[in-house]
């Protein structure tokens, strides 16, 4: 016996040998003489008729047939789980599905049925979505069915909509600036986000792996680590996602610093006009502007609005980057020396350089000031003549008849110039005479007259006038002579008493310029004493003669002079004290008139103004008695107060005269407090104290 395939073809039998078979089918005899068809692993293909013959006797051929179907389950061929539509395209959802018998395959969307219409095509593997837009993302169900078998499955497939890359615009070229780090920025979208590459247009080179380039494949940003002037010309950005590549060429300009190539030193003569040149480059040109460094603001473009002397021009050539500015002066002044800078600036920066203009002109003696000069006994003096000018000026004297001074004895020259000093030695009047600097440069000569004069001592005083006089002092208002020659520095009294001879007299020496204009005052004077006084005054020179005589008496001892109480000098009826509940009181030390002063005596009173006229609040008064010192502070004073102060010395010889003084409070309290305790004296220090000591036994007995 054997059997046939379904193309008549014998099957083999088992491997004797091996025990295993050669194909996915074969035969098998049994030990009761029956062969069996096996099948290994049934395949589809494998469907159809297939025989058993037996030859019996040799010849007689018997043969029976059987018809094998196959039945496959449902199986998903094409039908990946993820599916990938592009916006805006017609896109078929795949789902290819094998099974015996043939399966019916449908389709739903969120649970609905899906049917063909205007959206869908239902396809025999797939179903077509047209035009796909983002709101067709979702999970797609894909249902197949076997009705004879009874068998379905469903196949979720999750469609997630792309979107083909997009390169935002950019409106114009990109700058960076050469040696600095620099960025280009490449933004895109698209889904899934895309990746962003850069070449440079003119090279075709890729920037992700060259040196000084980097790219963040993510964000789009080319970074360059140094900016170089060739980095200039277009770059290609590339966006690309699995829905597709979108690329944009950038311009990109590299921003060149500025640097100036020329700036010069000019001279120029005075009353010339003189072209300062600031050659630039950059890239964009950069503007040039100038300022004069002893100036704030730089000058504007054109004349200068305050000096139309002076007038800056710039020209830029776009081409080769460079710029040239031009500060024209058109007639050269001496104040136009100097040192000035040249700002070339554009987008990239700015540089500065500066140079220096001089202006060259003739000798000038307008810094000096001595035109006097004055000596006395065969006293050497030195005449020094400054002469300004540029080039430095040579320096010769004469005297005033052109006499050369070099045949001159007692004369000698120090310095040819600028600064020439002629040293003098006048040993006879004939030396006092006028003297002539002459400085001269390639532009021009100047002479200055410098006169020597003798100067002499000081006359006597112009007047000698008594203006007060107590029991120990005496003052004067006394007039100095006038100062032809030099002025007078001091004035020099001698006094005596009537029994004295002027050896033996006292000497009192006052400085003009540090005492009080007019009033010159003697103290320690003896009571009831007549006292002879002269005076001279001197200067450089020396002590001018005694003169001016003046006798005087002093009178007996009596009571002090009137303190002044000291307030400010303003057009107000009273002063206002910065306090709300207090006030010091200073005063002047009055004349003693024979007698120390051992007290004073001060008395204070609220007042107030009554038709016009100051009216006393007697029942308000207070006394205080204040010694060794002229000041004092006034305290626990209503606020908002006028207070009058009537004040008065006191000796053994009685009371002064009063001096009185009105101050008002302030209103409220200024925050402001003071330490009494460094600023009273000795007794009230004691009072607070012992308030302080009060306290704090207070306190002890409470804890006790």
């Amino acid at each position: 016996m054997h059997w046939l395939d379904t193309h008549n073809q014998t099957i083999e039998p088992l491997n004797s040998h091996t025990g295993q078979p050669k194909t996915t089918m074969y035969t098998e005899k049994y030990p009761d003489g029956s062969l069996a068809l096996f099948f290994n692993s049934l395949d589809e293909n494998q469907a159809g008729k297939y025989s058993c013959i037996g030859t019996y006797a040799s010849n007689v051929v018997m043969s029976k047939s059987i018809t094998i179907e196959t039945i496959i389950a449902i199986t998903w061929e094409n039908a990946p789980l993820d599916q990938h539509p592009i916006l805006g395209e017609d896109f078929p959802i795949r789902c290819k599905v094998r099974a015996r018998p043939a399966p019916v395959v449908d389709w739903l969307y969120n649970g609905e049925l899906i049917r063909t219409n205007d959206r869908y095509i239902i396809e025999k593997f797939a179903l077509t979505i047209r035009n796909v837009q983002e709101s067709d993302d979702g999970v797609y169900t894909c249902r197949a069915s076997v009705q004879t078998t009874g068998e379905l499955r469903e196949r979720p497939i999750k469609v997630e909509v792309y979107t083909r890359p997009s390169i935002e615009e950019i409106s114009g070229p990109i700058e960076i600036t050469e040696g600095e780090p620099g960025s280009i920025l490449c933004k895109a979208s698209g889904k899934p986000p895309p990746i962003l590459s850069w070449i440079k247009s003119l090279t075709h080179t890729n920037l992700s792996n060259v040196d000084r380039f980097s790219v963040d494949p993510y964000n789009g940003v080319l970074s360059i680590s140094e900016v170089k002037r060739e980095d200039a010309g277009e770059y290609e950005c590339t966006a690309t996602n699995p829905a597709g590549i979108a690329t944009m060429n950038i311009l990109v300009n590299v921003i060149v610093k500025p640097k100036i190539m020329e700036f010069m030193n000019e001279t120029v003569v005075e009353n010339k006009p003189v072209n300062i040149m600031c050659k630039a480059f950059g890239r964009p040109p950069p503007d040039v502007s100038f300022r004069k460094l002893t100036l704030e603001k730089h000058y504007v473009m054109g004349p200068q609005p305050n000096d139309d002397r002076i007038i800056v021009i710039n020209k830029a050539d776009d081409v080769n980057g460079e710029t040239v500015g031009n500060l024209t002066i058109m007639n050269a002044l001496t104040s136009d020396d100097g040192l000035y800078e040249c700002v070339a600036k554009n987008r990239g920066g700015y540089a500065h350089r500066n140079g220096h203009l001089t202006v060259e002109y003739p000798p000038s003696f307008r810094s000096m000031s001595n035109v006097t000069v004055w000596s006395w006994d065969k006293r050497p003096v030195n005449l020094t003549c400054i002469a300004e000018s540029i080039p430095n000026a040579t320096i010769r004297w004469t005297l005033y008849g052109d006499q050369e001074i070099k045949s001159l004895p007692m004369m000698k020259q120090i310095g040819n110039g600028p600064i020439s000093i002629l040293q003098v030695t006048p040993t006879n009047t004939r030396y006092y005479t006028n003297y002539k600097c002459i400085a001269v440069n390639l532009h021009g000569t100047r002479e200055h007259i410098i006169e020597l004069r003798e100067a002499k001592r000081p006359g006597y005083l112009l007047d000698v006038k008594m203006t007060e006089i107590s029991a120990t002092t005496i003052a004067f208002a006394l007039v100095p002579p006038q100062h032809p020659d030099l002025p007078v520095t001091a004035i020099t009294v001698q006094y005596k008493d009537d029994r004295e001879i002027w050896t033996q007299a006292r000497n009192m020496t006052w400085s003009v310029a540090h005492s009080a204009p007019g009033r010159y005052v003697i103290e320690n004077l003896k009571p009831l004493t007549s006292y002879d006084f002269r005076f001279a005054a001197m200067n450089d020179v020396g002590l001018g003669n005694w003169g001016n005589d003046y006798h005087e008496v002093t009178p007996g001892k009596t009571v002090p002079k009137q303190p002044k109480i000291l307030v400010p000098l303003t057009n107000e009826e009273y002063d206002v004290s910065q306090y709300n509940n207090q006030y010091e009181v200073g005063w002047n030390t009055p004349a003693d008139n024979g007698e120390p002063i051992d007290v004073y005596q001060m008395k204070y009173c609220q007042i107030r103004r009554v038709v016009g006229e100051w009216e006393v609040l007697h029942e308000t008064c207070r006394t205080a008695e204040i010694k060794d010192r002229n000041r004092h502070w006034l305290r626990d004073l209503n606020s908002d107060t006028i207070y009058r102060i009537e004040l008065q010395a006191h000796n053994v010889m009685g009371f002064s005269e009063s001096s009185f003084a009105r101050f008002k409070t302030a209103r409220e309290s200024t925050g402001i407090t003071v330490d009494y305790t460094v600023i009273s004296a000795a007794g009230d220090t004691c009072k607070i104290a012992v308030a302080a000591i009060t306290t704090a036994v207070l306190l002890l007995s409470l804890a006790i």
